[in-house]
């Protein structure tokens, strides 16, 4: 690997840790700015990168873009998680679609009943 294409690499790599921390901050908008263009760099149906779409989800529903959410997520359910670390991001991830699941049919059953 020539020197200009790690420093390219490691301008990535920077960037997935920058938009973890701002996950972990709450800057959900920074973090979905910062992670969304990697994931086609980064994840590949052969070689998927649960961790980027966990990281990315959140950031994605954090910053209320639910239809990235869901398409994020959807992607998501297509792997199986393989380290404890990835699995916790799941399960979290997991957790936040039955909360927004459950918030859209309390939504909904409040608006049919007036």
């Amino acid at each position: 690997m020539s020197d200009q294409q790690s420093k390219a690499v490691k301008k990535m790599a920077d960037r997935i840790v920058k938009g973890y921390e701002a996950v972990h901050s709450k800057n959900y908008q920074e973090a979905k700015e910062l992670l969304e263009p990697l994931v086609p760099l980064f994840h590949q149906e052969e070689k998927p990168n649960v961790t980027l779409l966990c990281y990315t989800s959140i950031a994605q529903l954090g910053s209320k873009d639910i239809d990235s959410f869901l398409q994020t997520y959807e992607e998501l359910k297509n792997y199986t998680p393989s380290k404890k670390g990835e699995k916790d991001l799941v399960k979290r991830v997991d957790e936040m679609f039955e909360e927004l699941m459950h918030a859209i049919n309390l939504d909904s059953d409040s608006n049919e009943n007036h």
